[in-house]
């Protein structure tokens, strides 16, 4: 008996998908934040992240059904049109996590007034059964083949304030070259 072919539009489809909520700079913003990797020194194997993909994750969703992706958008809208455009600025380089070994290296900031609502409002529609880590406003720079041991940069970050006006929906699929995002909805701030 032969194995029947498999229907891979349909196992596709009957997949979930993988999202978060996003902010991305502009690509001139993108390239000088990606510009200071240059200046840390050499460092171990690592992937640069793609100037198109240079983002903070505002709340990751994760996992979910299709079905699902029409409500949560719905609700992006909505946490959305209660934040006001906001600006913001890394002031360091660093490695993440903070604890244990180093896994990415990270433009990092303090968190603003705005941008702590848009995650609270965020996170209370959209993660479910999920606590403990507190937001970290940053975004990730560069990631490493293999964690490293403990490292610290450090280093001060003085770069121009980035303006957000609007809050994305991003699928991210992992595939062994890395992240592969597509923006599903993005949505301007202050309006309903």
């Amino acid at each position: 008996m032969k194995k029947r072919a498999i229907d891979r539009n349909k196992r596709s489809s009957s997949r979930g998908v993988r999202l978060f909520c996003a902010l991305h700079p502009q690509e001139a913003q993108s390239k000088e934040i990606l510009s200071r990797l240059d200046s840390i020194g050499p460092l171990p194997e690592h992937r640069v992240t793609p100037i198109d993909q240079l983002h903070m994750t505002v709340v990751f969703i994760g996992e979910v059904e299709r079905s699902q992706v029409a409500p949560i958008e719905e609700s992006v809208q909505r946490a959305a049109s209660a934040i006001a455009p906001f600006s913001w600025s890394p002031d360091r380089i660093d490695y993440l996590p903070l604890r244990g070994p180093a896994r990415t290296v990270a433009a990092i900031g303090p968190c603003c007034k705005a941008l702590e609502e848009l995650h609270q409002r965020l996170a209370q529609r959209l993660v479910r059964g999920k606590k403990g880590r507190s937001f970290l406003p940053h975004m990730t720079l560069a990631r490493f083949k293999t964690p490293r041991p403990m490292i610290r940069i450090d280093e001060s970050y003085h770069g121009p304030l980035l303006q957000f006006e609007t809050v994305q929906l991003v699928r991210s699929r992992l595939l062994p070259t890395g992240a592969e995002h597509q923006v599903l909805l993005e949505v301007p701030f202050g309006r309903s």
